[in-house]
């Protein structure tokens, strides 16, 4: 499922006036995801048992809700690590701020800074001087660094999220003079 199809829900939590924090919705969001899909999966297969199969229903129904849940997982964690790695290409400050203030991660120095001066640094032997972009940072620490920038990434949707429309109401002003 997408996060698109949360955002009623999360406009609707936000003129209640009540704040859901980023993990809460995430999880809310994955429960969501993975219990609409397990029961959709188990009443087709479990119908589908019910009318072809000599078992019945119940063993189908498990097998299709198990069937659902483990797609559905397999999905929210694509989704998530590509909505973390493209927040860290295209907001890699957000994200690094993100990860050092909400989660207290430690990030090296060389890897948040501007794209002119990786072209300086460029020109030594070394490649450790050279600096690397948040994502290759990201990729280098494995599972463990993946979460994180997953988490970090849901505490600064919002922000991106603000960013991308003032992005947008830009280009609408520059076609409208």
């Amino acid at each position: 499922m997408s996060d698109k199809n949360f955002d009623g829900l999360t406009s609707l939590i936000a003129f209640t006036g009540f704040s859901m924090p980023a993990r809460a919705r995430f999880v809310a969001q994955f429960i969501g995801s993975t219990l609409f899909s397990s029961i959709t999966c188990g009443l087709v297969a479990g119908q589908t048992g019910a009318m072809m199969l000599s078992c019945g229903p119940l063993i189908p129904f498990m097998t299709g809700s198990w069937f659902g849940y483990t797609v559905s997982c397999v999905g929210f964690w694509k989704q998530s690590k590509k909505k973390a790695l493209t927040y860290a290409r295209r907001y890699p400050k957000v994200l690094a701020h993100s990860l050092e203030t909400d989660l207290n991660m430690q990030i090296p120095k060389n890897v948040t800074m501007d794209d002119d001066q990786k072209t300086e640094g460029s020109s030594s032997s070394s490649s450790e001087l050279r600096g690397k972009s948040l994502e290759e940072w990201i990729h280098e620490g494995g599972t463990k660094r993946l979460s994180f920038a997953i988490l970090a990434a849901q505490s600064c949707d919002e922000d991106i999220a603000e960013m991308q429309k003032n992005e947008r109401q830009k280009l609408i002003h520059g076609y409208s003079n």
